[in-house]
């Protein structure tokens, strides 16, 4: 006869401190919340009203009455917890020496169904179908326990649900029963990045900013006052003695500002070809005049007169340490916002300006306006793949929920998951946002005393300035006021580096007084970003 003792089944329970079913959640307000969570099993504050005190608190979201989960940037920390038993009459504690290992996994519930946070090969895939099955979320560990594959030398890298970890801690009641805990941290950070073929933005949303876009630059290079969209011969002329057209002026804005054109980058590669096939002329006066204006849009007459092509020209402004043109295009944006002409293009070599012609034709302009079109795109892609999507939105949409599960030992020695069911899941829940005003706790900052600003040598924040950038400090003259005489006279450089020393409660004391002053220009001018310089329409990126 065989006396050996058959092992009962595994089951996730709500925990014994929580009445009204179904796995806990605790919120701590302090960094030292495992000790605290598990002296408050042991001493029994979690029985009964403090348990889901906090969450009536938190039933703040705009959306609905659910409970809002704070983030580890509002100082504020959750745990998830449920209980271990053995599924037969009476349902006793189960032995911690069964249990090889615990978690929980994070869905996202939505009208179409659950999603999962999907890993594979520890790159993030984001939201995807939560699995139907119930077998393991880790795909190497439940094909292993399948008998598919053998065991690896090396730990493989994680694909499958994301899961994390929960801990064992044993308790008993009031009434001297044993319990066995399941506990763990409830991380609310993560993201991913868009690495997948599709478009990482709604195509639509990318199909409209692309035209909003293209109705910022001046016609023949844009839309913006097209007239009709017909070409005109006044329309080959874009530069007259060095004097550029508002057309030509906005596309060398963004050829210079915005993709640096002529610096080298790769994505830039055709719109390079296409500014090295359009010349610079450097004709004469009394040549021009008996120039027809058919024959200025690259005609035989003019060929001879070629001076540099755009490509070069933009090249040659490059390569100096500080680019004229960059300057150049920013007097001339100061001096269109006070109504005055602007003035000719400088010169690449950074001394005076040039008095040259420039022509284009038809074909060239329309190949400006597909090439822009397609470099916008590239770019906002390319840009949209590198934005972290956060792991968790606050959206009326985003409504998540918390799934135990235990991996146990059963009567043939292997290995089995136990997923908890739906009674002992968490109740549903929302994430709050980094800035949601219901969400923050307040920061008190100290400001330092009168006494504190004049006591000793300077410690604090200390900047390491290497001898060039030093010089140029120097050579600032705030006196003079912000004009041309700030700065001064070319100042030798050293080779020493200089270590700038700012006293913490001077840096504390100048932040308040710039706060106050801020606060008081934007309640009278609500201009709120007066120094951008590059406009760059971006559309919803998919999440």
């Amino acid at each position: 006869m065989n006396m050996q003792q058959k092992l009962h089944p595994v089951r996730l329970n709500a925990p014994f401190y929580k009445p009204e079913g179904g796995a806990g959640l605790h919120r701590y307000l302090d960094s030292d919340f495992i000790n605290r969570f598990r002296q408050d099993v042991i001493s029994g504050h979690l029985d009964g009203e403090p348990f889901s005190q906090w969450q009536n608190e938190e039933r703040h979201s705009q959306w609905d009455n659910r409970p809002v989960l704070r983030l580890p940037t509002h100082r504020t920390f959750h745990l998830v917890s449920c209980e271990a038993v053995c599924d037969q009459l009476g349902q006793p504690a189960l032995n911690p020496r069964r249990v090889t290992s615990a978690g929980f996994v994070v869905r996202r519930i939505t009208p179409e169904g659950e999603q999962a946070w999907m890993l594979d090969g520890g790159d993030a895939l984001g939201w995807k179908p939560a699995p139907t099955h119930t077998g393991d979320p880790d795909l190497d560990r439940r094909l292993c326990a399948s008998g598919v594959l053998g065991k690896r030398a090396a730990n493989p890298s994680y694909t499958g649900e994301q899961t994390h970890p929960m801990h064992i801690l044993s308790a008993r009641d009031m009434e001297g029963k044993n319990h066995t805990l399941l506990y763990g941290y409830v991380p609310l950070g993560g993201f991913r990045y868009h690495r997948e073929a599709e478009s990482p933005v709604n195509t639509d949303a990318l199909t409209e900013a692309g035209r909003f876009d293209a109705q910022q630059l001046h016609w023949p290079f844009g839309f913006k006052n097209q007239s009709g969209g017909h070409w005109r011969d006044e329309h080959a002329s874009q530069v007259v003695s060095g004097e550029t057209s508002p057309a030509f002026l906005g596309l060398l804005k963004l050829l210079v500002e915005r993709y640096r054109v002529g610096s080298d980058i790769a994505g830039n590669s055709e719109l390079e070809e296409l500014c090295s096939s359009i010349w610079f002329h450097d004709i004469p006066s009394h040549v021009l005049l008996s120039i027809p204006a058919q024959e200025l849009q690259e005609g035989d007459r003019i060929r001879k007169y070629r001076t540099k092509t755009v490509l070069a020209y933009l090249q040659d402004s490059f390569g100096r340490a500080q680019n004229p043109l960059i300057a150049w295009l920013d007097q001339q944006e100061e001096r269109s916002s006070n109504g005055l002409e602007t003035q000719p293009l400088p010169n690449p070599n950074g001394s005076g300006s040039i008095s040259w012609h420039l022509y284009v034709s038809e074909e060239q302009a329309l190949a400006f306006r597909q090439l822009l079109g397609q470099r916008y795109q590239q770019l906002v892609l390319e840009q949209a793949r590198e934005i972290p999507v956060p792991k968790f939105g606050d959206g009326k949409s985003d409504l998540y929920r918390i799934i135990p599960f235990l991996r146990a030992r059963n009567d043939q020695g292997r290995e089995q998951i136990y997923w908890a069911d739906e009674g002992s899941q968490t109740e549903t829940f929302r994430v709050a946002s980094p800035l949601d005003p219901e969400a923050c706790r307040p920061s008190p900052i100290p400001v330092p005393s009168m006494r504190d600003l004049r006591r000793g040598m300077a410690k604090g924040a200390s900047l390491l300035t290497p001898s060039d950038t030093f010089a140029m400090l120097k050579r600032l003259r705030p006196k003079k006021g912000l004009g041309k005489e700030l700065m001064g006279g070319e100042v030798s450089q050293s080779g020493m580096q200089w270590i700038l020393v700012f006293s913490l409660p001077v840096i504390t004391l100048v932040a308040m007084i710039l706060l106050m002053v801020m606060v008081s220009l934007l309640n009278i001018v609500f201009f709120w970003l007066p120094w951008v310089k590059i406009y760059l329409p971006f559309p919803k990126i998919n999440r």
